[in-house]
């Protein structure tokens, strides 16, 4: 008969806990933050949890998941370019019009643990950011070949994430400018495009300067 609400308690803190993370931080968040918001017992996060850092981890893993992949099939039949766009449309749309309604908590955590890395930024990197990088590198290492030296591999990717993540990282002050840039969301396909032209053109400069 006990088991429903224990259920319904574990849940609502954990959506607290998305919202109270996101908004304060871990530092500066509170056991009693959360179960406040959550309607819930200051005892209640210990007993479903055993505590703040378990609490927080719970939250990385329900807004990174284990199971969640890109979902850019491999196609022989394709270009490595035509990869590419596939890879940026779904990095694009995982980054700015992500369906399940955890984007906004999902990135400000992100960008929290950015600032001031804890030791949760390895799980963050490993279970999110290394597959996704690990992608977009050896997409590249076709489209520039084989005797591309590392070094401009990896510039090269971390070139295209900062495009892709530029207004993640910057909107406050993209708000502020004068003319005004077009929000990512409602332009998705006009941001992909334009990412993939001037990468692909970078990409095809960097290739002609590394010949022989």
């Amino acid at each position: 008969m006990n088991e429903k609400p224990d259920v319904n308690t574990k849940d609502a803190l954990l959506s607290a806990a998305m919202e109270v993370f996101a908004d304060k931080g871990f530092d500066a968040a509170t056991v009693r933050d959360i179960c406040g918001r959550a309607n819930a017992n200051v005892a209640a996060v210990n007993y479903h949890f055993g505590g703040k850092d378990a609490l927080y981890g719970a939250v990385l893993e329900e807004i990174f998941p284990k199971e969640e992949h890109l979902t850019v099939e491999p196609d022989t039949s394709r270009s490595p370019e035509e990869h590419l766009h596939d890879y940026l449309t779904a990095m694009s749309s995982e980054i700015y019009d992500r369906g399940n309604g955890m984007v906004t908590q999902r990135w400000a955590i992100f960008l929290r643990e950015m600032a001031k890395p804890s030791h949760n930024l390895d799980f963050i990197v490993q279970r999110q950011v290394q597959p996704r990088a690990s992608e977009l590198r050896a997409i590249l290492a076709k489209i520039l070949g084989p005797d591309v030296p590392d070094h401009i591999l990896a510039f090269s990717s971390s070139n295209i994430w900062s495009l892709m993540l530029d207004h993640l990282l910057t909107q406050p002050i993209l708000d502020r400018l004068k003319p005004k840039r077009p929000m990512v969301q409602g332009n998705m396909e006009g941001f992909v495009k334009h990412i993939f032209t001037f990468s692909l053109g970078g990409l095809n400069a960097v290739k002609e300067s590394t010949k022989g």
